[in-house]
């Protein structure tokens, strides 16, 4: 049997090198440091693990290598040892940690956590509101955000309490709501400021759905390395406007297909739709529309007469909406990019006429919002296509 000074010795290294890295030690570490040898300390970690001190990573092949400081040379061996990589449980680091001096060193919440034994890959789970900070200061914060996640990092102009960059992923709940989620490692090297504003919206109870595609494709990003795009359709959207301005060759129909305050509803409720569906009218709404250009296309590309450019009963010149649907009449297509618009323009005039409850109120809004996007941008690829069709006949 191991004296238990020894045994001791090697759980308390394995404890100090898991609060300086989060992570194993091996048992060629250890015997260099405490004088026996590698299959000894192999021994006690087994026994360690039979108790429920720790977990092994059992059998791995590492190579030995020394440095002689007089003489140094690199030289890899050419055998392998084989040893183990213990981690302590999060049992033993809790009670270390609130008996040593790293509790009175108020670390931010998930620093103290990885020092209690949380995995730096694990993720958690957050509401989807933990969102709203970055979108509400798009002068602190860069954020590429999409159905699957994105990422979100501190700009330079920001100061260092305000220090983030974080990959975050979406994942679907049994209640039909998306949380966010986010990785260990990222949340501990935030700022404290910032940690505990993920604190603030961390979930700690909510069931997750099966079959969620989108946060499989945040896993394969994340964790494989993959190189896996992820479902943005607001970026389909202006991309769609892009390719409408494209097509007309006769300048740029809609003078905007940018706007830094544009995004998908961060909070599940009627005011976030609403306020989501007002950004991206400024995208398609009759502001954005060159008057100009729209002309050119009905008369210099589908042969309009200027009459047909003036409204029959009050005389005056067609408003920009009347133009695009004349423009969709002249193609021979239904009125689907104008329905669109107008679909999104309903929600707009809600939320500049309404006094809307924030509240939530049960109804699936993101899945609303997705849904105008998506058929927004169908829509606009139809009309491109049809305008692209009209120059080649």
């Amino acid at each position: 049997m191991e004296e238990q000074e020894t045994i001791d010795q090697v759980l308390q290294l394995s404890i100090e090198q898991w609060n300086k890295t989060f992570g194993g030690i091996s048992a060629l570490d250890i015997c260099q440091k405490i004088g026996i040898t590698n299959e000894e300390v192999m021994s006690i970690m087994e026994s360690l693990c039979d108790e429920g001190k720790g977990t092994l990573n059992r059998n791995v092949d590492l190579y030995v290598i020394t440095i002689d400081t007089e003489n140094p040379k690199f030289e890899i061996p050419n055998t392998l040892t084989k040893t183990h990589i213990f981690f302590p449980s999060r049992k033993i680091l809790t009670e270390h940690f609130y008996t040593s001096k790293l509790v009175r060193e108020k670390h931010p919440e998930y620093k103290n956590r990885l020092h209690q034994g949380a995995h730096q890959l694990a993720l958690v789970l957050f509401s989807d509101e933990v969102l709203t900070r970055y979108y509400d200061h798009p002068e602190l914060y860069e954020i590429d955000d999409s159905l699957a996640g994105g990422h979100i990092w501190s700009k330079s102009e920001a100061t260092e309490n305000r220090y983030i960059y974080v990959r975050h992923g979406k994942r679907k709940l049994k209640t039909g709501k998306t949380a966010v989620t986010a990785i260990f490692k990222d949340l501990y090297e935030m700022s404290a400021e910032e940690q505990h504003h993920w604190q603030a919206y961390e979930l700690e109870d909510a069931e997750t759905a099966e079959g969620d595609p989108n946060f499989s494709r945040f896993l394969a990003r994340a964790y494989e390395g993959a190189f896996v795009d992820y479902p943005s359709p607001l970026k389909d959207v202006t991309e769609a406007l892009e390719l409408i301005n494209r097509d007309t060759s006769k300048g740029d129909l809609f003078k905007r297909t940018q706007n830094s305050h544009l995004r998908f509803p961060v909070e599940n409720t009627q005011k976030a739709l609403y306020d989501c569906c007002s950004e991206l009218y400024k995208l398609i709404g009759p502001d954005s529309i060159d008057q100009k250009v729209i002309k050119r296309v009905l008369v210099e590309s589908l042969g309009a007469t200027e009459s047909e450019l003036i409204h029959a009963e009050s005389q005056r010149p067609l408003s920009s909406m009347q133009l695009l649907t004349l423009i969709e009449s002249k193609l021979g297509i239904n009125s689907s990019l104008t329905n669109s618009i107008k679909s999104v323009c309903k929600y707009r005039i809600e939320a500049d006429h309404k006094i809307t409850p924030a509240a939530v109120d049960g109804n699936n809004h993101v899945e609303v919002f997705l849904f105008l996007c998506n058929e927004l941008c169908e829509s606009a690829k139809y009309f491109a296509h049809e305008i692209q069709n009209s120059k080649n006949t």
